[in-house]
């Protein structure tokens, strides 16, 4: 297996693992806690507006990952159960 196939992988894994789900709770908590005010600031406006960016393209980035990955797994010869396996080793964080 390609080592940067390895390396996406890896990072698919970190991104669901449950320190960085739990910044994402820490984040939709603020992100609560912000839209809720009354009369926010603008760097509050800004702040919601940010997060929600980084968190789209960060879906998007996932997204593009997880095709890389499965078209690699397409393109390269190799056992059936080894991609089954490996595909099933790369969970959704969100």
């Amino acid at each position: 297996m390609a080592q940067h196939k390895i390396t996406v992988i890896r990072f698919l894994n970190e991104l669901n693992s449950q320190e960085v789900k739990g910044a994402f709770d820490f984040l939709s908590n603020i992100l609560k806690e912000l839209e809720d005010k009354i009369d926010p600031d603008p760097i509050e406006m800004e702040i919601v507006d940010s997060a929600y960016q980084a968190i789209e393209k960060l879906n998007v980035l996932e997204n593009n990952l997880r095709s890389y990955v499965t078209d690699q797994n397409k393109s390269l010869p190799g056992s059936k159960l080894s991609s089954l396996y490996e595909d099933s080793s790369v969970r959704r964080p969100f």
